[in-house]
């Protein structure tokens, strides 16, 4: 609906319904009652970007992260997710920001959906993270607004950008093995997130090559937080299964295992190896220094910024999909010296899809 048919249809002038739709006092009630409920039986959302310019843009571009805000502002790799979308946005004079959903704010709820995205408050979205069952992303794909995810979808054919993480689990994992350690064990993150699920995918395979059966004594869930991390090996500690090496599927994670360890009175990697993945090792300070998988995380931001203003330049319906590569970042703490990091520091590297 337009505010022209709205106006038509309550028999009132278009500039009285822009008056109601921005509460005006000086609306009469009984007009102002009588525009609202024509508003309210046709679904008609303000269009913001209709109202500011003529071109309908608000050359903004919003960034929703999945998360509670409380994890994302203490998790390195959103901080450096938002610092590569807002030099994406930089490089073409559009402003980024920020939509955090917590456990009070849902953006797929159905009022908040159509106010932000319905009402065209944005040009486009990135969200930042890939869940399997994402209600969004079939209303964005339905509604036909410019959308691309930090991470492939397994259901829909939809823009993304992301790196190969089976792959680059799997090598991750294979160098473990390769090490000589025997009873590896895993530390996935949530079961419903996309990263997650491929990683353990690739420690998985990793372990088939080899002749070895996963044990799934040797694997604890954890949520992508240095808490999660902490607990999920607490967990594996306590099972008096104790695995000689563990493959985290975040630096996050990671860190709290490390801890944990230490706690134990172990250390890595004389007891317990340890191998992350993201690349976030200088920002979390590990002792011993993690090594670590790492991904390209602002080039991931930059990179959906940019399929999402293209798309919004085109309007094009056919999906973009980017694959960008990671390396290996070979430290102490899965057992090598400065001479085999040295030697082995980006020889390893996730494969291009």
């Amino acid at each position: 609906m337009t505010i022209e048919e709205i106006a038509k249809l309550a028999g009132v002038s278009r500039s009285t319904v822009s008056r109601v739709v921005n509460g005006d006092p000086h609306v009469r009630d009984e007009v102002r009652i009588h525009v609202q409920q024509i508003i309210d039986d046709n679904g008609y959302h303000p269009n913001a970007a209709a109202r500011s310019l003529a071109s309908r843009r608000t050359r903004i571009i919003g960034l929703l992260v999945p998360r509670a805000i409380g994890v994302v502002l203490q998790d390195p790799f959103f901080l450096h997710l938002i610092q590569g979308a807002v030099e994406g946005c930089n490089e073409t004079d559009y402003l980024l920001t920020m939509l955090l959903e917590s456990a009070d704010v849902d953006i797929s709820n159905q009022r908040v959906y159509d106010r932000v995205i319905r009402g065209r408050h944005i040009d486009g979205v990135v969200i930042a993270s890939s869940v399997v069952e994402d209600p969004i992303v079939e209303r964005l794909q339905q509604d036909g607004f410019p959308f691309a995810l930090v991470g492939r979808h397994p259901h829909h054919d939809v823009s993304f950008v992301d790196v190969n993480n089976v792959d680059s689990a799997k090598l991750a994992v294979q160098h473990l093995i390769e090490h000589g350690y025997r009873r590896i064990g895993c530390i996935t993150g949530p079961p419903n997130m996309i990263a997650s699920i491929d990683r353990y995918a690739g420690y998985v395979m990793a372990l088939q090559e080899s002749g070895r059966a996963p044990d799934r004594s040797l694997t604890a869930e954890g949520d992508f937080t240095r808490r999660g991390g902490y607990r999920a090996m607490q967990e594996l500690l306590n099972n008096g299964n104790r695995p000689d090496a563990m493959f985290v599927a975040s630096d996050t994670m990671a860190s709290g295992a490390l801890q944990a360890l230490r706690d134990a009175g172990l250390r890595a990697p004389d007891d317990v190896a340890v191998f992350g993945f993201d690349g976030l090792d200088h920002q979390l300070v590990s002792q011993p220094v993690l090594s670590t998988m790492v991904q390209p995380i602002r080039e991931l931001g930059r990179e959906a910024v940019k399929i999402v203003l293209s798309r919004v330049a085109s309007n094009e319906s056919a999906p973009t999909q980017r694959y960008l590569p990671t390396e290996m970042a070979l430290r102490a703490s899965c057992g090598c010296g400065a001479a085999d990091a040295a030697a082995g520091n980006g020889a390893g590297r996730g494969g291009d899809a």
